[in-house]
């Protein structure tokens, strides 16, 4: 595993994703006080459309596509061919797709999860429809250019997309008065422009010839990635649901701006997950029992987790500053979400399985993760609604902690990698305990604050170590140096 493309990559990845994500805090006070709290429920429950979507319509393509890289990245011509074999797979299906969205069939099963007298039919769902699909053909070229370690290429992507959604959101919002579907058409633009950012070293590189063999191949080791995600993400979204038909788009507001808020924390995750899959795949290419690859996952969580805690501590004071008091309620999911989006990212994981072709087994974990998580939804919101947020968010958590957990036993019993258990164990009961739940909650006091302070330098001090303060401090000078040298 090549040491510093991993740290090139996942820096490059870490600013775009730290502008991004902190960006995002940046615009959601100003987004809450231009929306209602039912409003801002209504784009909390057409989210995971675009996100459940954005995986059907994708057919885990991107997935079949990195493999193939591997094998076909010295022959230019074969590659163009799978790109554009892939790529008409994608058309075939979003024009099936969309043919159905205009019956009454279609608005009838979208009836069963959201309620269409309020979240408009024919302009807010059809356009998370046409986001999604614009989205699947996106991943497809973003993922292409990870691969080819095109890391600021891929990084100014999002960054364009961001800062579009976003300043045209409110544009639509504040001076048209377009509402959500002002929103919605902010996010169209903005994914829009990415698809004409990749044109040129994406779709510009494809040879017009469908390969057989090379539809074949895409379809048997993307597939099976359809219903992995799938089950992934109704974990994640079914909450907002069975928020919105049991409870209230009010509370969606509420859960929804703590999910965002959390979510924060994928600026750490998602930047080194992105550069690490290149670099996973050819390390196992050489040495699949290489141990520098499980200490690169066990680092990364160890990253995490430290600043998982700061966030479970010191979030409630950062909300009640910059957000209006009528979104408040919110605090009390910020540390279960962080807390779930640590345990989530290892679906890392994930990727050993993919690496052996044995995709097909990851569905079953995700399978079972789902069940639990609706079950727990399905059954404990509608008897306690007055706890509704709270179910949502611990469902979540259990579910993906489940997944993990089986994912590592399996793991070390097929392919003999085992990790440093006992530093898993010691980060899961540094983010998942009943005092930091405590010290995050809504109540602030200033004894409250010294525990937080005690709390946060004890962890401090058993996450890092001697060995890992060389190794960030030997990562923050090279970094230093570069900036120096430009």
């Amino acid at each position: 595993m090549d040491s510093k493309n991993l740290l090139k990559g996942t820096m490059v990845y870490l600013l775009a994703n730290f502008i991004t994500k902190m960006g995002s805090l940046i615009f959601l006070p100003i987004m809450t006080r231009l929306l209602t709290q039912e409003e801002f429920g209504i784009i909390g429950t057409l989210a995971p459309v675009t996100s459940l979507f954005t995986i059907i319509l994708g057919l885990g393509l991107y997935n079949a596509q990195i493999k193939k890289y591997v094998s076909l990245q010295d022959n230019e011509e074969e590659f163009g061919s799978y790109m554009f074999s892939t790529m008409a797979i994608i058309s075939v299906l979003n024009i099936v797709i969309f043919a159905f969205l205009f019956t009454p069939a279609s608005r009838y099963l979208f009836s069963l999860v959201l309620n269409l007298d309020k979240v408009d039919y024919n302009s807010l769902v059809i356009i998370s429809m046409v986001i999604a699909a614009v989205n699947a053909v996106n991943n497809l070229a973003i993922t292409m250019f990870r691969m080819k370690k095109l890391y600021t290429k891929a990084a100014t992507a999002s960054l364009l997309s961001f800062f579009t959604n976003y300043i045209l959101a409110i544009y639509f919002i504040k001076y048209l008065k377009m509402g959500v579907f002002g929103n919605q058409l902010a996010n169209l633009i903005a994914v829009l422009l990415i698809t004409l950012y990749s044109f040129r070293d994406y779709f510009g590189k494809f040879r017009f010839k469908i390969k057989r063999e090379y539809v074949n191949y895409a379809l048997i080791n993307g597939v099976p990635l359809i219903f992995i995600e799938l089950t992934d993400q109704i974990v994640n979204v079914s909450d907002r649901w069975v928020l919105a038909k049991v409870v209230s788009l009010s509370v969606v507001g509420y859960y929804t701006l703590a999910y965002t808020g959390g979510r924060v924390l994928s600026v750490v995750t998602a930047s080194f997950i992105s550069s690490w899959i290149p670099e996973l795949y050819e390390a196992m290419e050489k040495d699949p029992k290489n141990p520098r690859i499980t200490a690169s996952v066990e680092n990364f969580l160890g990253l995490t987790t430290f600043i998982c805690i700061s966030g479970q501590l010191f979030a409630p004071e950062i909300i009640k500053l910059i957000f209006p008091a009528n979104y408040h309620t919110s605090i009390n999911y910020v540390g279960i979400i962080l807390a779930s989006v640590v345990i989530q990212s290892l679906y890392c994981l994930d990727y050993f399985f993919h690496y052996h072709e044995k995709s097909m087994v990851i569905f079953y974990f995700s399978l079972f993760a789902m069940a639990f998580n609706l079950t727990g939804n399905l059954i404990f919101i509608p008897k306690y609604p007055e706890y509704g947020g709270m179910i949502a968010a611990w469902t979540t958590l259990t579910a993906f902690l489940f997944k993990v957990i089986i994912e590592l036993f399996i793991i070390r019993k097929w392919y003999s990698i085992k990790f440093n258990y006992k530093k898993l164990l010691l980060y899961l009961i540094l983010i998942v305990n009943p005092l930091v739940f405590y010290l995050g909650n809504e109540n602030i006091s200033a004894i409250k604050f010294i525990v937080k302070m005690l709390y946060f330098i004890i962890s401090m001090k058993l996450l890092i170590n001697k060995e890992n303060f060389m190794k960030i401090k030997g990562m923050a000078l090279k970094i230093k140096n570069k900036i120096i040298r430009g």
